[in-house]
């Protein structure tokens, strides 16, 4: 006859493996899936994650000034509409941009001013030279404007920001706190810098978003 009093072996094992179990659980930060919180460890630079609340989240990275994360971002949300029937708040794109492609985010202005088609070898396809306005923020489907309006959400490197400010300044000859404040403020509306985008990038996974290299 099956023992099943609490001195038998198997059933103190499942004991001991239920009350272990449960003790990782309780130590463990939470991550939900319709939000972010991440615990003890919850901060304001996860915010711009709160939103994004669909089923399928992924974030592309690009690092290069070119419109692949667009492309990707794009693609990612119309194959899911097509394929799957997905509709709009059930797929969330996200865009995270340092090096060459933290340029990806800045106004014309700042592009005229600081010449920075010249300085990531972007050429403007009307002047044949290189570009003196961002040529990624509008113009069709792809421009960061664009996807904007459709829900995307570009984030922008500080650290990144740093070390181009820091750049511009002893090119120009001018303190590097000026260059970085205006660049700053030169960011294309509703871009978001975060602390930098190698921990954006790890927090984003670790709140269920999937991650490609764009």
């Amino acid at each position: 006859m099956t023992d099943f009093s609490d001195s038998h072996p198997r059933r103190r094992f499942v004991g001991r493996a239920a009350a272990a179990l449960a003790a990782l659980s309780a130590g463990v930060p939470t991550v939900a899936h319709s939000g972010v919180r991440f615990g003890s460890e919850q901060s304001e630079h996860d915010a711009w994650m709160a939103p994004l609340k669909g089923k399928h989240r992924q974030i592309f990275h690009g690092f290069a000034a070119a419109e692949a994360p667009m492309l990707m971002a794009a693609n990612f949300l119309d194959s899911y509409a097509e394929s799957f029937g997905t509709k709009a708040g059930e797929v969330n794109a996200v865009v995270g941009v340092h090096g060459p492609a933290l340029t990806i985010g800045f106004t014309d202005a700042a592009w005229a001013k600081y010449s920075i088609g010249k300085s990531v070898s972007v050429t403007d396809s009307v002047t044949k030279e290189p570009a003196v306005r961002n040529i990624f923020r509008t113009g069709g489907p792809l421009s960061v404007e664009a996807l904007q309006k459709r829900g995307v959400v570009f984030i922008m490197c500080n650290n990144a920001l740093k070390i181009r400010s820091r750049a511009f300044a002893a090119e120009r000859g001018e303190p590097y706190e000026t260059v970085y404040e205006d660049l700053k403020s030169s960011r294309i509306p509703g871009t978001i810098l975060v602390p930098a985008l190698v921990i954006a990038l790890n927090r984003a996974q670790e709140a269920g978003f999937s991650y490609v290299r764009a």
